[in-house]
């Protein structure tokens, strides 16, 4: 059992104890995700793995706040905002905006980036680094910022 679902784990039953069931709802969703990815794979997954299964709820998330943004739903955002809160508990830290643009220029200075060529190079260096710790867009955005 990983660090992510041993603590998922106890904050389920703290939850419980609490009588906090929005929380405890939450909680038992990412449990069950990653619980299945277990089954599906045989065998325990590793922090990282977990990470990344907190990492796409997040994200599933971020993406039902914008479309109930889009629909006038006040209610649906406030509610997946206070759910992305709980689930960013778990994970690392991420980089603020001005923090992603000095690691990229680190990066690419490092591995003398050149353009569109050099994207596989650049992100496999950046991911064996940083992964899960910052937002995806803003990398991106960063990266062709150096042109």
């Amino acid at each position: 059992m990983g660090a992510y679902l041993a603590k998922l784990i106890d904050d389920m039953k703290a939850a419980m104890r609490a009588g906090e069931k929005e929380k405890l709802t939450v909680v038992r969703m990412l449990i069950s995700d990653i619980k299945k990815k277990v089954d599906v794979e045989g065998r325990d997954l590793s922090d990282e793995s977990e990470a990344a299964i907190l990492q796409k709820s997040v994200k599933m998330r971020s993406d039902t706040i914008q479309q109930a943004k889009d629909a006038g739903r006040d209610e649906i955002v406030a509610k997946e905002e206070v759910e992305i809160e709980w689930v960013k508990a778990y994970l690392p830290q991420q980089m603020t905006a001005d923090e992603v643009n000095a690691k990229v220029k680190e990066v690419a200075s490092a591995i003398d980036f050149q353009g569109g060529k050099d994207m596989g190079r650049f992100m496999k260096e950046w991911m064996s680094k940083y992964k899960g710790l910052a937002d995806g867009k803003l990398v991106q955005a960063a990266l062709r910022s150096l042109g």
